[in-house]
């Protein structure tokens, strides 16, 4: 037998060679700077100042005057506005006295002055409906008031001439009564002569109001109700 060849080598295992990652780039440390403070914020001063309240006080009371001397004008004109207004005195003419009532009433603290006062209207003709004090709580000053409602102007305008100087007050009773309120300076009522006189040479009223002895007031006056004669 042939001698037995030697096995042939076996091939040596390759080599592997291992790779070491390349080194990490080295980061150099980041410097931070320090934050800057801001520097303050100026603001800007107005130049304007404001307004003293003295200056403020004083306009205040400068407006006030005003609207008060205003108002002072319009009170003061109110008057002859409202005077024009009222109604005009009636056309004096002669009437017949009996067929006029009237109501007289003592409005001064002398006793029996309207007890008197009524003997004169009874002599003159008139029909006298009532005599008592005045409770009309009216401060009746001069003559007195010979107060009558729309439907005795005729009569109370013929009544007026027997008392020369009384102030007429037109209210709002619904009725012809007159009320003749005698006042402190009250003497004695004209003669049926002196009323003929008056009627032939008419003069307007010294005084005509329209209610309360004021011609711009308007006032209703109540008196309480008196037995009829």
């Amino acid at each position: 037998m042939a001698p037995e060849s030697p096995a042939a080598p076996k091939p040596a295992p390759p080599t592997v060679r291992y790779r070491s990652p390349p080194p990490a780039p080295e980061v150099s440390p980041v410097r931070t700077r320090p934050a800057q403070a801001h520097p303050p914020v100026r603001r800007r001063v107005s130049s304007r100042r404001p307004i003293p309240p003295l200056i403020f006080l004083v306009v205040l009371a400068i407006l006030a005057l005003g609207v008060w001397f205003k108002v002072l004008q319009a009170d003061q004109a109110r008057p002859r506005s409202e005077a024009e207004a009222c109604p005009a005195p009636p056309t004096v003419t002669a009437m017949d006295p009996a067929t006029i009532r009237v109501r007289v009433l003592n409005a001064t603290p002398t006793a029996g002055l309207a007890a008197q006062v009524t003997a004169e209207f009874v002599g003159r003709g008139f029909s006298v409906n009532a005599t008592d004090n005045d409770r009309s709580g009216r401060e009746v000053l001069g003559v007195g008031e010979l107060r009558y409602g729309p439907r005795g102007a005729n009569q109370a305008a013929y009544v007026a001439l027997f008392a020369p100087g009384i102030t007429l007050i037109r209210d709002t009773r619904s009725d012809d009564l007159i009320d003749i309120a005698i006042g402190p300076e009250f003497t004695t009522l004209a003669s049926p002569d002196a009323v003929a006189v008056a009627i032939a040479t008419p003069v307007a009223p010294t005084d005509t109001a329209c209610a309360s002895g004021n011609p711009s007031d308007t006032v209703e006056v109540e008196v309480d109700p008196l037995p009829t004669a």
